[in-house]
């Protein structure tokens, strides 16, 4: 049976949940949750297009309530620079809010479908276990009583054979010594007393017949002797050779009956898409890594470091990075910043392009994630849980590192870090970022990419 194709359909209660935002943090720039709510909308109008309602009814409901409830406790909020972008998020907020309220029928009605189904899955389930459990009763009394036909049958050729053996050891009926001996040179069949006496007593009785004379030579020639009859020795019981016994009865072939078959299993699969845990694919194109380095040879040579901006799109629920842009930015041997913000976001609106992480040089340290570092990728992982952090060490064995901060804890631990020199140390360091490529959720491809520098404009 071929399994049922499914898509799991929460309440709306569930996806309202799922919905919800952090509270802003006042050491983090306004501009980069003005950046992340431009991207909750975009996906969100993806998801919509996609066909994918109950993710798009989440990404609305997580702008609405940055720009209406969060975004306003933001030290920054009333600075003039910012009320353009502002006011741009809250009309974004008001299409969001009405377009969940479009699509709340369809998912409410979705949700109790995806009810009665599994109800009925339930059911079926509930249905096959108790066919396979007589099934498997069945199976369990057909041995018992094949195992009891062929014990019998087993216990009944025995016994013939028994019995057999047994009569054919029994004296043959009517056997008599005379029998026995009848044929047997030099000896008569011995006769009865009344024989031997019987005729004497009747010749005197009628006194017709006198002492009986015989010849003197016979006599003579015969003279009395004390003659012996031969010694008769009884013949011993005659062992019987059970020759003429029939063959063993042969064992008759075991013939196993087919068992009943099991009925089928019901295979039921669930497109399930699970929005409170795990992270969405990132894919990166594999080439991205030596063409960057490639490009920042110069300020690698004079060990400066130097930063790119990954952006890329949203399909499918899979992040792609698709563009290579490196800002303009100042830089030392151990930090860059990028400047003039609002041309790399004007160059993302335009093409439609999300931020989906950043890559930067290491020319003169390892292959790890400074405390500078670890602060800026939190920006960037509010933002969007996925983004990634690329460190590129040409100068040693290990020369890159895909990470990100764990969620929790390394996430919370910057996030509420206000320790003010520009490189310190953490609690529990070794938790707080890890490898996102290496069983992560980064996969590294072959694709094209487009690279754009900025720094020349």
């Amino acid at each position: 049976m071929r399994g049922i194709k499914v898509e799991k359909c929460y309440s709306l209660k569930e996806l309202t949940e799922q919905g919800t935002t952090a509270p802003v943090e006042p050491g983090t720039g306004i501009r980069f949750y003005i950046r992340a709510a431009q991207q909750l909308f975009k996906q969100a109008k993806i998801y919509q297009l996609e066909g994918d309602l109950q993710t798009a009814y989440i990404y609305y409901m997580r702008l609405c309530n940055l720009v209406v409830y969060e975004l306003s406790k933001h030290p920054e909020f009333g600075q003039p620079e910012y009320k353009t972008s502002i006011l741009s998020l809250k009309k974004n907020a008001v299409v969001a809010m009405t377009q969940n309220e479009a699509i709340k029928p369809v998912l409410e009605k979705k949700h109790q479908e995806y009810q009665q189904y599994i109800k009925h899955r339930e059911e079926t389930l509930q249905a096959q276990i108790q066919a396979q459990v007589q099934a498997v009763q069945a199976i369990d009394m057909h041995r018992k009583h094949s195992e009891i036909r062929l014990r019998n049958e087993s216990d009944r050729a025995a016994k013939e054979r028994h019995d057999l053996e047994w009569a054919s050891m029994q004296p043959v009926q009517g056997w008599s010594l005379a029998k026995a001996l009848e044929g047997v040179p030099g000896l008569n069949a011995p006769q009865t007393v009344q024989q031997r006496h019987g005729n004497h007593h009747d010749y005197n009785a009628v006194g017709g017949v006198g002492e009986i004379q015989y010849p003197e030579y016979h006599r003579q020639h015969h003279p009395r002797s004390d003659v012996s009859a031969p010694t008769i020795t009884r013949p011993q019981p005659l062992t019987p050779t059970p020759t003429g016994l029939p063959p063993a009865l042969p064992k008759k072939p075991v013939t196993q009956s087919i068992a009943p078959k099991l009925p089928p299993k019901i295979h039921i699969e669930e497109d399930v898409h699970e929005f409170s845990q795990g992270l969405r694919t990132l894919i990166v194109p594999v080439r991205l890594l030596d063409r960057f380095l490639n490009i920042v040879r110069p300020n690698t040579n004079r060990k400066l470091e130097t930063c790119g901006i990954l952006a890329g799109v949203l399909s499918h629920n899979k992040l792609t990075v698709t563009t290579l842009i490196i800002p303009k930015q100042t830089a030392t041997s151990d930090t860059c910043s990028t400047t003039n913000e609002d041309e790399l976001f004007e160059y993302q609106i335009e093409r439609d392009l999300m931020t989906l992480g950043w890559i930067h040089t290491h020319p003169t340290q390892t292959c790890f994630m400074s405390s500078v570092d670890l602060h800026t990728h939190c920006s960037y992982q509010l933002m969007l849980p996925e983004a990634i952090a690329i460190v590129c060490a040409p100068s040693h064995e290990k020369d890159y590192g895909v990470f990100r901060l764990t969620d929790p804890p390394g996430l919370q631990v910057i996030t509420n870090c206000r320790q003010k020199p520009l490189f310190h140390q953490h609690p529990g360091e070794d938790d707080i970022y890890t490898d996102a490529c290496d069983q992560g959720h980064v996969q590294l491809i072959d694709l094209d990419l487009d690279i754009v520098d900025l720094r020349g404009k």
